[in-house]
């Protein structure tokens, strides 16, 4: 039908329905920007203008038609892209419209405005019928009415031979009173030959696989009631079940004709106490049955033939005239009842996206900003994905359900802070996506922020002590502790979850120096300390959950002032953060620890570092192979002060430009400069390594007096055991920094990076909490 409405011919488009068009693509596209085909026909959709109701077979037919407002171009694959393009005169057009629509004051005659301006106008559109659509809907309600129709009949026959103080499902409309109360007191012989027919199987299986002799009675109107069961949800037994499943609840065996004979009087009255709406509980599904109630019998079960009543046998009475009839039962009764939903409830987060590929829509240009922030090798997505779940589970995130904005790891130029990106709700209608990427910094797209971003993007915000262990090797990803934590668990905040455990745990030193009450951060070690212990729970498989998953627990690895283990405990959320911090625990105290004592079989073991001799100690006679270049280079600046000037003499104006360094980018710059002028001449470089060397003989000789004098240590990102050799770099009897060393598969030892004191600390303290006397926190922490 819709192509012989289009055999007419389109509509014709005067100027006044093309201005239309400009303004309406124009607001919903953008002018001079390029817009999928599909993304400008829901424009057109959401204002009721599709190509059938203009006359044209397709979108492509339409816009070809519209080249005087829009460009519409063709690329492979078969993709076309609409572009509107900008038309002065229609925009000074549009502009008087506007200006016309506003008040003059008073002074104004209207009908001497100018006349035969141009204005935008609503095109006609065709009204195209759809025959087949309606015919397919009404084959199916008709299929239903006759179901409908039986069992209704045999409902108000079974309600008619009991006595219910409701009317039957099956009574006629409210406004036909009296014919109702007439079928239903007063049994006619028809109704009387059904309820034989009813109760004998046979009659009942020959009903259902052949046509009746009688003479079709004609269709009767469905009442209130029905129309409401009609329109509710069924499950799939009650469709396999049919019509039939509207017939009042009777118990197994007992025909619907001998219930009431066989129920005896104060069985009667503790039913009728027990379902005080019997009306009610036979239209209920069987899932809202209440417990106790008799389930309806299967419907292919046939009903056993009931004994034939004796002439002396009263027939059964039928309800009084009087009864008054029952008030319409509100839709809300036939409701399905609440099922509990195993999952957990759902939190404030779980409306926001949790793919940017999938559910978040960013415009080119922001796309290019990002990508000229980013090093060249970051997954773009990847890093909004886990940053957006960091921030939610870290309590980062703020403004409105609406628009949110959150930080990401890249640091601005100098390095005061994060750069914050904004995503709000998409409003436009027909657009799949939920989201769209708004801001990044506060820049649109449009503006210009950090442009001064170099090939290797934007500083990244540091993480842990594991930074420092090994260099990044060329095509290495490690991860990042920090982050493995922030998604898959949400805590809340940062400083509310370590105030917490650094308050359950017994006191010590968690503060890096320059930290602590009133400054920027705190409890810096704590947080790197928490961070390695859940890496290495989840790589040992340490992690404890409950049978049913309501519950997980990790131990801590750290005391209560009583000395008792600290379990953290977890709750699942249901959400792409699986688990929150629920809070400490002791074992079976308090009431956490009950709930551990009575869903896990066993408390959580505490991870293990120390699997081998040689995680303690260096063997004796091993070889210690420097890695000179990252030493004297990316480690440079972990190397002490005293040190590095007694390399560079002469070259005071490098260190100078290293002081005054105020950015990061400044900071690495000045580093690099120093690495190439150790480097470039041989002299000075043979002079560096010597001084290593020697420092790095003189602390294996004490290792080899005691055990005690190295540290152990874990790498969270990589998963493997360290050792930290300390090194009197400037004066034999002050230990300056760390050199790690690790065990390679040839015995021999390599040492590629040096830590600082503290990042020292903290790597150590991740593994043990007795440490040697040259990492004594009251010395390294301040």
């Amino acid at each position: 039908m819709a192509k012989q409405r289009m055999a007419e011919g389109p509509v014709a488009l005067t100027e006044a329905n093309k201005l239309y068009f400009y303004k309406l693509l124009g607001e919903a596209l953008g002018v001079g920007r390029q817009a999928f085909l599909p993304r400008a026909l829901e424009a057109l959709e959401a204002s009721d203008l599709t190509p059938e109701k203009l006359g044209y077979e397709d979108g492509r037919a339409l816009f070809e038609k519209l080249a005087d407002v829009c460009q519409l171009t063709a690329f492979k694959g078969g993709r076309f892209y609409v572009t509107v393009q900008r038309n002065e005169a229609w925009d000074a057009a549009l502009a008087a419209a506007e200006n016309s629509k506003r008040p003059t004051g008073g002074k104004g005659k209207p009908w001497k405005r100018k006349k035969g301006a141009l204005k935008p106008v609503r095109p006609r559109t065709i009204q195209v019928a759809k025959p087949a659509e309606s015919e397919a809907v009404a084959e199916p309600a008709a299929a239903d009415a006759a179901p409908m129709e039986v069992a209704a009949d045999g409902t108000a026959q079974a309600g008619a031979q009991t006595d219910r103080q409701v009317p039957p499902a099956g009574a006629a409309p409210a406004e036909q009173p009296a014919r109702d109360e007439a079928s239903v007191s007063e049994p006619t012989p028809q109704t009387e030959g059904a309820a034989q027919a009813e109760a004998s199987p046979a009659d009942a299986a020959g009903q259902a696989s052949a046509p009746t002799a009688e003479a079709p009675k004609p269709a009767r109107k469905l009442t209130l009631l029905e129309q409401i069961e009609a329109q509710l949800p069924k499950s799939a037994d009650e469709e396999e079940a049919g019509a039939t499943q509207l017939a009042p609840a009777t118990p197994q065996g007992v025909a619907p004709e001998a219930q009431p004979a066989a129920m005896t009087e104060p069985a009667a009255a503790s039913a009728s106490q027990a379902a005080p709406q019997p009306v009610v509980a036979s239209h209920v599904a069987p899932a809202q049955q209440p417990a106790g109630a008799p389930q309806p019998a299967a419907p292919a079960a046939p009903a056993p033939e009931p004994e034939p009543q004796s002439a002396a046998q009263p027939a059964p009475e039928a309800q009084p005239a009087t009864q008054p009839a029952a008030s319409p039962i509100p839709a809300a009764a036939f409701a399905p009842a609440p099922q509990p939903d195993p999952r957990p409830a759902r939190r404030e987060h779980d409306d926001f996206p949790t793919s940017f590929a999938d559910e978040v829509s960013i415009k080119p240009a922001l796309l290019g900003l990002l990508t000229r922030i980013l090093p060249f090798d970051a997954d773009l997505m990847s890093v909004l994905d886990e940053d957006w779940r960091c921030a939610r589970a870290t309590g980062a995130t703020s403004g409105s359900r609406s628009r949110v904005t959150f930080p990401l790891r890249y640091l601005q130029e100098d390095g005061s802070a994060p750069i914050s990106v904004t995503i709000r709700r998409n409003t436009r209608p027909g657009n799949s996506r939920r989201w769209q990427l708004a801001l990044v910094d506060g820049d649109d797209g449009t503006g210009s922020a950090h442009e001064a971003a170099g090939l290797e993007g934007l500083p990244q915000e540091a993480s842990g002590y594991w930074e420092d262990l090994f260099p990044r090797q060329a095509g290495e990803e490690p991860k990042d502790p920090m982050r493995e934590l922030a998604q898959f668990v949400a805590i809340g905040s940062w400083e509310t979850f370590l105030g917490t455990v650094a308050t359950a745990a017994a006191p010590e030193r968690w503060n890096y120096p320059g930290e602590g009450v009133g400054k920027a951060s705190r409890y810096g070690i704590l947080r790197e300390y928490l961070a390695a212990t859940l890496a290495r729970v989840r790589t040992t498989d340490a992690l404890a959950v409950s049978a049913d998953g309501s519950l997980a627990a990790f131990d801590t690895g750290l005391l209560s002032p009583m000395c008792e283990r600290l379990f953290a405990v977890l709750e699942p959320t249901g959400t792409d953060i699986p688990w929150r911090f629920a809070g400490l625990a002791e074992g079976g105290s308090g009431e956490l620890g009950a709930r551990l004592a009575a869903t896990l079989p066993e408390l959580p073991q505490q991870p293990a570092y120390l699997e081998a001799l040689d995680d303690v100690r260096p063997r004796p006679d091993a070889l210690v192979i420097p890695d000179y270049r990252a030493l004297l280079g990316r480690a440079l600046k972990n190397l002490p002060r005293g040190f590095v000037a007694a390399q560079l003499e002469g070259e005071e104006a490098l260190l100078s430009a290293l002081d005054d360094a105020t950015t990061p980018a400044a900071h690495t710059q000045a580093l690099t400069a120093l690495s190439r002028t150790i480097s470039a001449e041989p002299g000075r470089h043979r002079r560096a390594c010597r001084a290593l060397d020697d420092a790095i003989d003189l602390s294996l000789r004490r290792a080899r007096q005691s055990y005690r004098h190295v540290a152990p240590a874990y790498d969270a990102a990589r998963n493997r055991m360290l050792l930290l050799l300390p090194l009197a770099l400037v004066d034999d009897a002050r230990t300056d920094c760390a050199l790690a060393l690790e065990l390679m598969p040839s015995g021999a030892y390599q040492a590629a990076s040096a830590l600082t004191l503290p990042r020292a600390y903290a790597a150590a303290r991740t593994v043990s909490a007795e440490l040697p006397s040259w990492l004594s926190a009251e010395d390294v922490l301040g």
